[in-house]
């Protein structure tokens, strides 16, 4: 709100409504986050960590998501899942 003298009148705060494109965007960046997060522990090699990676991934559908894309024929979208699964490399020393 305004309130210097300058202005000499109030202005009503804006308000922020319900976005559900914003809301979208962000459960699917949630989504792919999760995602590579699973694969990401799978590739440490931990059991834990393994074990984790498989329940995130189970629990995000993602291996019916690429069967589905694959079936439908959307390649693209099947190979672009397939790369976030497989997680970032992680090399354990020990």
């Amino acid at each position: 709100m305004c309130q210097c003298a300058c202005c000499g009148t109030e202005q009503p705060a804006r308000r922020r409504g319900f976005r559900p494109i914003g809301l979208l965007i962000n459960l699917v960046l949630v989504w792919v986050f999760l995602i590579v997060g699973g694969g990401t522990l799978i590739n440490t090699g931990h059991p834990v960590a393994i074990e984790a990676g498989k329940l995130i991934q189970t629990v995000t559908f993602v291996e019916p998501t690429i069967l589905w894309a694959d079936g439908k024929g959307y390649e693209p979208i099947a190979g672009t899942l397939k790369v976030l699964q497989s997680g970032v490399p992680v090399h354990v020393e020990g």
